[in-house]
């Protein structure tokens, strides 16, 4: 009964552990939108981030290369656009099925009251959200503002009135691991604040095998679909309203 994200964050290309795309593409079959941030250094170029786009349009996600210091306001926004853009997508086809056309087509005060209730819907939905942090050599001088991101990113989900969860995976872990969880899903902020500490950088970069390990996740909990969540609600977009 939630919308189900990972968010991959990382300075660099991977360079063990098998294909984050391939994983990316998993994922999407599994219902899990994959989005993915490259966090630049001020003089880096867009190209060096190709696998960042890769991995978010096999993901069926976002993309965007930022700095370490926007990197919790950048996973907010990729968040509210994968809700939005879910709500949108299932209303939408659900339109086009009574109407045979888009909100568009629909005068502008129904327009209205369908625009409010996808609102609402995007307040309510619970929201299940595995963060992929790259801990890699690289990410050194960078783990102190990408732990405190991660807090800000627990502190503005918690201002929805839906369930907000989030879980924390390292790559690379400890002792040659390709990974470690961090933190399993949790809307307990002070469980988040106390665990992400253990993010330290050192290593190589299985960016792959992190991002199984967050499917793995997901799946062990039964969730109902988003469709049902749609199909379920009372009420839902009738044709009183077009």
């Amino acid at each position: 009964m939630e919308i189900k994200q990972m968010i991959v964050v990382t300075d660099g290309k991977s360079n063990i552990g098998g294909n984050p795309v391939t994983a990316a593409a998993e994922a999407a079959k599994r219902g899990i939108v994959v989005n993915a941030i490259g966090i630049m250094e001020q003089k880096e170029e867009d190209h060096a981030f190709d696998e960042i786009r890769e991995i978010a349009r096999a993901g069926r996600g976002t993309w965007e290369n930022t700095h370490v210091a926007n990197l919790g306001q950048t996973m907010h926004h990729m968040t509210q656009r994968t809700v939005n853009k879910t709500i949108e997508s299932i209303v939408g086809r659900q339109l086009k099925e009574m109407i045979g056309g888009n909100i568009d087509d629909i005068p502008p005060q129904a327009r209205g009251q369908i625009i409010d209730y996808m609102d609402r819907l995007g307040e309510d939905i619970p929201i299940k959200c595995c963060v992929v942090m790259d801990c890699s050599g690289s990410m050194a001088n960078k783990m102190g503002t990408a732990r405190q991101s991660i807090i800000e990113l627990m502190n503005s989900l918690q201002g929805r009135k839906g369930k907000s969860q989030i879980a924390i995976i390292a790559f690379p872990g400890e002792k040659g691991d390709f990974y470690r969880v961090i933190c399993d899903f949790t809307e307990n902020i002070s469980e988040v604040k106390r665990t992400v500490y253990a993010l330290k950088a050192g290593g190589n970069t299985p960016t792959a095998a992190a991002m199984n390990k967050a499917i793995d996740l997901m799946l062990d909990i039964h969730d109902i679909s988003f469709e049902e969540i749609v199909d379920n609600n009372e009420p839902l977009l009738k044709d009183g309203i077009i």
